[in-house]
C-alpha cells in the first residue's frame, strides 16, 4: 500500500510539557498504552526517558505518540525525542497552569520548526471553578502567541474521567488532515534514540524515521561511521513489517554492526547521505528569554537530533550575541556530527543546564574561520536565503580550490539532485563554474579557477626568467604543480579552459605566457647537437657527465644547464644523476630486451650487461630506470617484464 495515499497515513506526534502535568497519563487515555517503561517511573510517578504508543484514528490514520519527559533534569531526553515530530501535543494542567517547562518545551519545538499542534488542558477535574480553566486558556494563549501554536485548538480534558477526550481525538483527527504527507522521495534518515541486543536477533536500534523508506534486506549506512549494515527486520509499534517509512516509529534489526558501535544519537541513513564534520556555520538566534547573550567562544551543548555534543560558540559578525536576535555563527564540536544543509538544532548551556536558543545549519563542512571578513558574511548570508541557484554557486564558491563533487551539492545546499543538476547546468552554460572532472562531475567556481590561472601564471613567469630559451613546460611539469589538487584528467581540462579564457597560451606541447618568446640560440643549438652526437658515438656506454662537459668545455653550472635543456626538449633522457642517453637509444635497448623476454622469462643484471656490451654500472642504472618507468619489474637480483613488455 502507498504510504502517502490516505488510508495508511502516518505520523508522529509528540508530548512536551512541564513535570506531572499529566502527559504519560493523556497517553495511556487515548491508546491504552502506559508509555513509562521502566520501574523507577512507575514508583516515582514521573517520566525519566522516551516512551512509546501506538494510536488510530477512526479515519485510519496511525499516530505514533512519543511521551517525553517533564522534569528540567531530563530535557535532554526530551530533545532525543523531538527529532521526526510532526505535530506537538503541549500538556499544561489546569490546577498550575503555565509552568517553567512549558516554556522550554515550547522553545525548543518553535526553534525546531515543529509544523503543526495542538493544546491539552488537562486535570480540569481537579478545578472546580470554571473561570479557573477560562484564565488559564487566555494564559495559553499569551504563551503562544509568535509561535507554531498560535491559533490552535486548546482542549480542557480529564485523564481520570474521560472528560474531554473524545473532544481531543476528533481534534486529533482533524490535525492529522492538515499534516504535509512524509517526505518519501529523500534518502532514509531515522535518528537512533534507543540500542539494545535481543539474544537470537542480535542488535536492535530504534527512532523516527525522518525521511524516505527502506526494505527488510537493503543496506543503510551508519553515522557518523562509515559502516554498512544491512536491515534483517522490521516493526513498527510491535508489528513485523517489509517496508518502513517517513512519518513510522520503527525498530530495525541490524546486520553487520555490534551493540557497542552505535548508541543514541547516531544516525542509519542512505549511503553518502550526510557530511561528517567537527566544525558547522550556522544561522543562531538566540530566546529572548535565554538565561544570558551567547559571549565569543562560550562553551554548549550542541543538540542535533537525538544527539549530544559539546562544542563552543564562534560568533562571526559581533563579540557577543544578546538575547532575542540571530547571527552567523561556527560551531567548533568536540565530537563528529553527521548532518545535511537545513537540519534544525539545538544549544543549551554547558552549567547550568538551560536553552540558550537553537538555529538551523547553513553550512555544514566549513572550513576553520576566524573573525569573518564583510565578503564572506553576504556569501553566508547568499547561503542562508531562499535564492537556489545561489545558494549552489556559492556551495560551490566556499569549497574553494578543492570543488565539489553534484552527489555533494544537494547536502550542501538543501536541494534534491534533480534540482541540482538543473542549476549546476544552468551556472556552467554563463562560465560561472566549470567541471573539471566529467566522470566525478567535480566542479569548481571561476573565481577560483581564475586564483589557480594567476597562480600557473606566476610559475611560469618565473620558468621564462630562469630559462628563457626554452618554449616553456609542459603539461606534465605545469600540472605537477598542482597534482596534490587535481588529477591528471581534471589538470588537462583545467588547463584547456585557461588557455581559452587567455590565462596563458598553448604551442605544441608547450605551455607560456602570451607575451615569451622563447627560442634556442644559435650556440645553444651547436652545443646541444655535439651534445647528442658524443653521445650517441659512445653506443650504450656514453660518457659520463663529467667528462661529456670537459669534451664540450663547459663548466658544471653551464653542463647542466645545457644537458636540462636537452632533456626538457626531449633529445636526451636522463637516466641516473650523470647519465644520459638520446631517445634512439633508449628505443634499442628497450627493443633488444623485449626480444630477451621472448626466449627468457627474467633478465639479470649479467644477462643485460651481456646483452647490450656495457659495464655493470651501466646496465644496473639502466635497469632502474626502466623499473621506474614500469617496463620492468624487479625480484630479488632479477627483474621480469611488466605488462607493458609483453605486449
Amino acid at each position: 500500500m502507498d504510504p502517502s495515499s490516505s488510508e495508511s497515513r502516518e505520523f508522529v506526534v509528540g508530548t512536551s510539557g512541564h513535570i506531572d502535568h499529566g502527559k504519560t497519563a493523556l497517553v495511556k487515555a487515548l491508546t491504552g498504552v502506559d508509555a513509562d517503561r521502566f520501574e523507577e517511573e512507575k514508583q516515582r510517578g514521573i517520566t525519566i526517558d522516551l516512551g512509546f504508543a501506538p494510536y488510530e484514528d477512526e479515519s485510519g490514520t496511525q499516530l505514533g505518540f512519543v511521551d517525553v519527559p517533564g522534569h528540567e533534569k531530563f530535557v535532554h531526553n526530551m530533545l532525543a525525542g523531538v527529532a521526526g515530530f510532526d505535530a506537538v501535543l503541549l500538556v499544561i494542567a489546569a490546577d498550575e497552569g503555565v509552568m517553567p517547562q512549558t516554556r522550554e518545551h515550547l522553545n525548543i519545538c518553535n526553534l525546531l520548526q515543529i509544523p503543526n499542534g495542538l493544546v491539552a488542558l488537562t486535570r480540569i477535574d481537579l478545578v472546580e471553578d470554571a473561570e479557573m480553566i477560562e484564565l488559564c486558556r487566555d494564559e495559553i494563549e499569551e504563551l503562544v502567541e509568535g509561535t507554531f501554536l498560535e491559533g490552535k485548538p486548546i482542549i480542557p480534558v480529564s485523564s481520570l474521567t474521560g472528560k474531554g477526550i473524545p473532544e481531543l481525538k476528533n481534534a486529533l483527527q482533524n490535525l492529522s488532515t492538515q499534516l504535509a504527507p512524509p517526505q518519501l522521495d529523500q534518502p532514509f534518515r531515522m535518528f537512533v534514540d534507543r540500542s539494545f541486543s535481543v539474544k537470537g536477533f542480535g542488535t536492535i536500534v530504534t527512532g523516527t524515521v525522518l525521511s524516505g523508506s527502506v526494505k527488510a534486506e537493503e543496506e543503510l549506512q551508519h553515522y557518523p561511521g562509515s559502516e554498512k549494515v544491512r536491515i534483517r527486520g522490521i516493526q513498527v509499534h510491535g508489528k513485523n513489517r517489509n517496508e518502513v517509512h517517513a512519518g513510522n516509529r520503527a525498530a530495525l534489526n541490524l546486520a553487520g554492526i555490534s551493540l557497542l558501535s552505535v548508541q543514541r544519537g547516531d544516525q542509519l541513513a542512505g549511503r553518502d547521505s550526510l557530511i561528517n564534520s567537527f566544525m558547522l556555520n550556522v544561522e543562531l538566534s538566540l530566546l529572548e528569554d535565554a538565561p544570558a547573550d551567547i559571549r565569543q567562544r562560550s562553551r554548549v551543548r550542541f543538540h542535533l537530533g537525538s544527539q549530544e555534543v559539546m562544542g563552543r560558540v564562534i560568533l562571526l559578525e559581533n563579540d557577543h550575541l544578546p538575547r532575542g536576535t540571530t547571527a552567523l555563527a561556527q560551531l567548533r564540536l568536540e565530537e563528529e556530527v553527521s548532518s545535511r544543509y537545513g537540519d534544525r538544532f539545538i544549544l543549551r548551556s554547558y552549567s547550568p543546564l538551560m536553552t540558550l536558543g537553537g538555529g538551523r545549519i547553513i553550512d555544514p563542512a566549513p572550513g576553520k574561520s576566524r573573525r569573518i571578513k564583510r565578503e564572506l558574511a553576504q556569501r553566508l548570508k547568499r547561503l542562508a536565503s531562499d535564492d537556489q541557484e545561489g545558494r549552489v554557486e556559492e556551495v560551490i564558491f566556499l569549497q574553494s580550490v578543492r570543488g565539489v563533487l553534484e552527489r555533494e551539492v544537494s547536502l550542501l545546499a538543501g536541494l534534491s539532485g534533480r534540482q541540482s543538476a538543473k542549476i549546476l547546468q544552468a551556472l556552467q552554460s554563463r562560465q560561472q563554474i566549470l567541471c573539471v572532472d566529467p566522470t566525478e562531475k567535480r566542479y569548481l567556481h571561476a573565481a577560483h579557477l581564475e586564483r589557480i590561472g594567476n597562480f600557473l601564471q606566476k610559475v611560469l613567469r618565473h620558468h621564462h626568467q630562469r630559462f628563457p630559451e626554452r618554449e616553456g613546460m609542459n603539461r606534465v611539469e605545469l600540472g605537477g604543480k598542482l597534482s596534490l589538487l587535481f588529477q591528471d584528467r581534471e589538470m588537462e581540462l583545467l588547463l584547456k579552459y585557461l588557455v581559452k579564457n587567455g590565462m596563458f597560451v598553448s604551442r605544441g606541447a608547450f605551455y607560456a605566457l602570451e607575451e615569451h618568446e622563447g627560442g634556442i640560440s644559435e650556440q645553444t643549438e651547436s652545443l646541444m647537437k655535439r651534445c647528442t652526437k658524443l653521445i650517441l658515438e659512445g653506443g650504450f656506454q656514453p660518457l659520463r657527465r663529467t667528462l661529456l662537459l670537459e669534451q664540450l668545455e663547459l663548466n658544471e653550472k653551464e653542463g647542466i644547464a645545457l644537458l636540462k635543456a636537452c632533456a626538457h626538449q626531449n633529445r636526451l633522457v636522463q637516466v641516473s644523476e650523470d647519465l644520459y642517453y638520446t631517445p634512439e637509444q633508449i628505443d634499442q635497448a628497450v627493443a633488444l630486451l623485449r626480444k630477451h623476454f621472448k626466449n627468457q622469462p627474467v633478465v639479470t643484471v649479467i644477462d643485460f650487461k651481456e646483452l647490450l656490451d656495457i659495464s655493470r654500472k651501466h646496465a644496473v642504472e639502466l635497469l632502474e630506470y626502466f623499473d621506474s618507468q614500469h617496463l620492468t619489474i624487479r625480484q630479488e637480483n632479477q627483474r621480469v617484464p611488466a605488462r607493458i613488455m609483453e605486449a
